[in-house]
């Protein structure tokens, strides 16, 4: 494909991902100002059913931003063709935001459960980012000398033109 089709490509995919994503955050603002989601409790009296719901959307909502990464890889191994490895470059990228969104979504429905424990939600989250924070690192490393190749080209290709 070509590079202007697989932005196409990329632009109706992160569209398709961006309504999702407000469609399930409208669904879970409604849902939590709903006054008798608030104190109903779910399971026990720590956690409300707008909290549970909430996480239910958030959790959706994940799941669709990771699904989102699997469906751009392509396109991103094709515009960044200078780049090996570039999709999986994206995914992992689109991994850690996913586990930054998560790590404020569904503090207020583990929490309550885990009083004393907060290091452990912590150190999970921790070590999940930090292990797709290498794998990008690893995958920017593996690819520098392409990197390096295509910068210094482009570089000589502007110093080229503006001696002409």
């Amino acid at each position: 494909m070509e590079k202007k089709e697989l932005l196409w490509s990329l632009l109706i995919k992160t569209v398709k991902t961006l309504v999702g994503l407000f469609t399930l955050f409208a669904i879970g603002f409604f849902v939590e100002g709903l006054p008798y989601a608030r104190s109903l409790p779910f399971i026990s009296q720590k956690l409300p059913v707008g909290v549970f719901l909430n996480a239910v959307v958030s959790l959706l909502g994940v799941i669709l931003f990771v699904k989102f990464g699997a469906e751009a890889s392509p396109a991103a191994d094709g515009i960044l063709d200078f780049m090996p490895g570039a999709g999986s470059f994206v995914r992992s990228v689109i991994k850690i935001l996913s586990l930054m969104f998560a790590y404020y979504a569904f503090q207020d429905a583990v929490f309550p459960f885990i009083e004393g424990f907060e290091w452990a939600y912590q150190a999970v989250f921790l070590g999940f980012t930090l292990f797709f924070l290498v794998r990008a690192g690893l995958q920017v490393y593996g690819a520098s000398e392409e990197i390096s190749k295509f910068l210094v080209g482009a570089f000589r290709a502007e110093n080229t033109a503006k001696k002409q």
